[in-house]
């Protein structure tokens, strides 16, 4: 039985919303029974596990759990890469403990209407006359099917800046030699490639032929869940580190592409072997990944939350956490392999680096390489990018495991010349670089005909025998750490999610960026909060407003503090951050409720918004630098987003309910005339507006789930998806401030996208 809906009302943006406790949309399978009909409309009961940095330490993480309930009819198991025989023994006989459990998650599942999707890479072929292989390929294609869906995903940005937590370069077999090669032999003598002997999904996982679904493809997948009206994915199966994490329908790519995923951390197991950094256990091993994802990509859960009992152990496995078996002070150790930072070459400070280096250093690091640096379709299969290595004459460079000997020399650098056929395009690709002498090696630059890229980061460095480190035992997007991974920017107006469902509240608003590029948004965890979001999508709270405050739009001023709206207090709040004290900047007892926040060029004035929702009006403030405050103009809709053009002379404002976009020609005193209309929307909601530095106005809207980019005359230019109905507000930021970043209501996160001009502010 359906939940009553709970009607609820934003006071922030001033829309009604019906919220459904769960959904009665069934899947496309068979009519069921009024029984199973029943299970169907039960709602799934999770426990989400995820980590946080501490708002005091944001190098140290909290365990938070969340509950939430999801609509079966929502929900999808993605069984990855669960094959019938694998190349390690010990991982086999793993495999086979985990199996009964595992069928037992995805019987209970599709017992309640649970989409059932198995995934066993590189075995298609012996499913081309399958119902659930025939049911995948029919599934049309989705309208917002991300770009790079069929590719795999090496890393994400909040992966970045942390620490892989253990050394998987060796492909992470755990095995005897002795026992291995017996295994090899045996599968050779089945007629099976020891490397890759997997043919089909192992026999002990259940594929109901009538509505499960079979797919290795990210677009298949992604279709699938389109069709199927899926917002919630969990991820089971091996391995967690490898395959799970990285491939196309896995958890990276659900996570940046806008699915509520999670991993059951029970339902898996990783490639790691103990012999390598940090030496622990194998289940140490995998507990610390699982961490990983916790803290960096996405919630986990585990089986005993629908099957009852308690989650799954392997046999041998203790739950104690394991130190390292060995010494664990070099904390940057990647078995025989450091962890260095390496800088453009003006750089000066260098965090991490060695004070001695060997007579021959080999650096390395992964490349995701795309197609678009290669040029126009009909040269690419003859065209080359360089790699230019500063101040290092003599440098060698190796490209997955084959050395690029075409280069020539420059005035400081060499300039090695790769061609389109020793790269995988859109894929990770390992790069080697060995240099002679004790200089540490300055930042290569990947150049070609789009962009100069540069790979100043985090890599690896070792001094040894070349036939061992020029290249991995597997494929770098198997053993390569996601903290030496490179990734291009993603392409124009391609929206990635920024931070975890729900780190926010539904009252997510205001973002405005600081010089460092941090993002600041209202109302993290819980009402009357601003969080922190850094560039990688790392959110945390920064300050609590006082008590009965609830903030709404921010924007920084130039000597870097910020001003908050305070909708329910009518008040202007002043915040330093440095010491985040809060002082109260402006007030005006007249105020309905200050909505949205514009900054004059000089940084001196601000103006905002005022809407009354109830009404349907709205007025007009300005705020001098002293807190001075005059109303500027009374008698309009409800108005929201405001925005000052790049010259200071013009004020637009948006109308949410009347769907009116207004500019005002702005005196050098603050003063309004000439109000003209220009533009007139015939559906869905207006909220949050900025300007790039050339005028053109981007503005949310709110109940089409798109920001669109328009002109100053109000000629729409484009219009961007931006993964929920929802958006709140935006501001520009990044290093060159050309990532807009949105809040999405639905989904109570931050979502980004790169534009072709840099923002006004």
């Amino acid at each position: 039985m359906l939940k009553k809906p709970i009607i609820t009302f934003d006071f922030t943006s001033g829309y009604l919303f019906a919220t459904l406790a769960l959904a009665s949309t069934l899947l496309p399978a068979p009519p069921l029974f009024s029984e199973q009909r029943v299970l169907a409309e039960t709602p799934l009961e999770v426990s989400l596990k995820l980590q946080r940095p501490t708002s005091s330490d944001p190098t140290l993480f909290s365990v938070i759990n969340r509950d939430e309930e999801w609509a079966p009819a929502e929900t999808a198991i993605i069984v990855c890469d669960v094959w019938d025989y694998h190349h390690s023994p010990n991982a086999v006989a793993r495999l086979q403990q985990l199996l009964p459990r595992l069928d037992a998650v995805l019987k209970f599942a599709r017992s309640k209407g649970v989409t059932i999707i198995h995934a066993p890479s590189d075995c298609m072929d012996a499913y081309q006359d399958h119902p659930a292989r025939h049911r995948a390929i029919a599934a049309p294609d989705a309208r917002d099917q991300p770009i790079d869906i069929g590719s795999w995903c090496s890393a994400i940005p909040a992966e970045e800046k942390a620490t892989y937590p253990i050394d998987q370069s060796d492909g992470g077999e755990d095995d005897d030699r002795v026992l291995h090669a017996k295994w090899a032999q045996e599968l050779t003598t089945m007629g099976r490639n020891p490397n890759m002997p997997w043919q089909r999904q192992n026999a002990g996982i259940t594929i109901d032929s009538k509505i499960d679904y079979l797919s290795d493809r990210g677009d298949e997948v992604w279709n699938i869940l389109t069709q199927q009206k899926i917002k919630n994915v969990v991820l089971t199966g091996v391995h967690t580190n490898m395959c799970v994490l990285g491939r196309p329908f896995g958890l990276r790519q659900m996570a940046r592409n806008g699915k509520n995923v999670v991993l059951m951390r029970d339902m898996t197991d990783t490639m790691y072997n103990p012999a390598r950094w940090p030496y622990v256990s194998h289940f140490e091993g995998t507990r610390r990944v699982i961490s990983h994802i916790e803290r960096f990509v996405c919630p986990t859960i585990s089986s005993d939350q629908w099957l009852g009992g308690t989650p799954f152990l392997f046999e041998g496995d203790s739950t104690r956490p394991q130190t390292s078996t060995s010494d664990t002070t070099k904390a940057q150790r990647l078995d025989h392999w450091q962890l260095v930072k390496l800088q453009d070459a003006s750089g000066s400070a260098r965090p991490n680096t060695p004070t001695t280096l060997g007579k021959s250093t080999f650096f390395r690091c992964v490349v995701r390489i795309p197609e678009r640096w290669f040029g126009a379709s009909q040269e690419r299969s003859e065209s080359n990018i360089g790699i230019r290595i500063h101040h290092q004459k003599d440098a060698r460079v190796w490209i997955n495991g084959a050395e690029q000997k075409n280069f020539t020399n420059q005035p400081d650098s060499r300039l090695h010349i790769v061609p389109r056929s020793a790269v995988t395009v859109d894929d990770a690709n390992l790069l080697v670089i060995q240099t002679l002498g004790s200089k540490i090696l300055d930042a290569p630059q990947i150049e070609n005909e789009l962009e100069n890229f540069s790979l100043a980061g985090t890599w690896q460095m070792n001094s040894g025998a070349e036939a061992e480190l020029i290249q991995m035992p597997l494929p770098a997007k198997f053993g390569g750490s996601s903290d030496i991974v490179f990734n291009a920017p993603d392409p124009l107006w391609t929206p990635r999610v920024l931070t975890r469902p729900h780190d926010f509240t539904n009252g997510i608003e205001g973002p405005a960026c600081d010089k460092t590029g941090n993002v600041f948004a209202v109302n993290f965890t819980k009402q009357g909060t601003i969080g922190k979001v850094t560039p990688e999508g790392i959110a945390s709270l920064f300050v609590a407003l006082p008590e009965g405050s609830i903030g709404n739009g921010i924007r920084f001023a130039p000597d870097g503090t910020f001003f908050v709206a305070d909708y329910k207090k009518h008040n202007i709040l002043r915040v330093d951050p440095s010491t985040k004290k809060l002082t109260v900047h402006a007030h005006h007892p007249e105020m309905n409720q200050p909505n949205d926040l514009a900054l004059s060029p000089d940084g001196k004035t601000l103006y905002a918004s005022d809407p009354n929702w109830k009404t349907g009006t709205g007025n007009l403030w300005r705020i001098d630098s002293e807190g001075t405050v005059t109303r500027i103009a009374e008698g309009l809709g409800t108005t929201n987003g405001i925005e000052v053009s790049p010259d200071g002379k013009t004020l637009y404002v948006n109308e949410s309910k009347q769907r009116n976009v207004w500019a005002f020609d702005l005196g050098s005193s603050g003063t309004l005339s000439n109000k003209q209309l220009i533009r007139h929307f015939d559906d869905h909601g207006l909220d949050g507006m900025r300007c790039d530095v050339q005028g053109n106005l981007y503005v949310t809207r709110h109940g089409k789930g798109t920001v669109i980019k328009m002109t100053p005359s109000g000629e729409i230019l484009r219009e961007v998806p931006v993964l929920g109905n929802r958006p709140s507000n935006l501001c520009f930021g990044g290093p060159d401030r050309r990532t807009v970043y949105v809040t999405e209501v639905d989904s109570q996160r931050l979502i980004k996208f790169r534009v072709d001009q840099p923002g006004r502010e």
